[in-house]
């Protein structure tokens, strides 16, 4: 019985049949959290980048802007933002400001003035308090020269929120600045 059951054992230990379903249940988890891993990061990488052309395309929209723009024009400003980061059930709000130099604009502890911030979609309108936040943002420009700040904000949802790659969702935040290329600086029509 001793040696039957040595026989059985050296055989079990030298064969290799099943050795390709052991194989591929352990590797099929790995390359199943990879595939997921990656889908994950390259949707949310593609969204950010979707978020960032938005963002530059309406900088550049309002940079060229000659009139005075209102409520609607920022609506439909949103909208554009809206279409082009495809945000169905996504939360979106576009907020847009005007910058001047007011004294020191080269140095450190510059004086900077909002001339007026709108925005859509529920963000705050930006007041001059806010500047600790932006100094390091607004580049620097000439005394009494004035800049169009912009500000896009999306809630990304990952596909794959937690289940393999604990990617939660989260604020996609871009802004962009601009000088005014065909007037002197970008109007506020109440």
């Amino acid at each position: 019985m001793l040696k039957f059951l040595n026989q059985k054992i050296r055989n079990f230990c030298s064969s290799q049949a099943g050795t390709l379903s052991i194989e591929a249940v352990l590797a099929f988890p790995m390359l199943l959290w990879a595939a997921t891993a990656t889908f994950t990061y390259f949707h949310a990488f593609k969204a950010q980048n979707a978020s960032y052309r938005a963002n530059y395309t309406i900088s550049d929209m309002l940079s060229r802007e000659t009139d005075a723009i209102d409520e609607d024009y920022l609506q439909g400003m949103h909208n554009v933002f809206r279409y082009m980061t495809q945000a169905n059930g996504s939360t979106t709000w576009i907020r847009v400001s005007v910058v001047e130099c007011m004294d020191l604009c080269d140095q450190a502890g510059r004086v900077l003035d909002f001339e007026w911030s709108h925005s859509v979609n529920g963000a705050p309108t930006l007041i001059n308090a806010d500047f600790a936040i932006y100094d390091q943002i607004i580049p620097v420009l000439p005394k009494g020269d004035r800049l169009i700040l912009v500000e896009t904000s999306i809630d990304y949802e990952p596909p794959f929120p937690s289940a393999l790659v604990s990617f939660p969702k989260r604020t996609l935040l871009s802004h962009t600045v601009t000088r005014p290329r065909f007037a002197p600086q970008l109007l506020w029509s109440s």
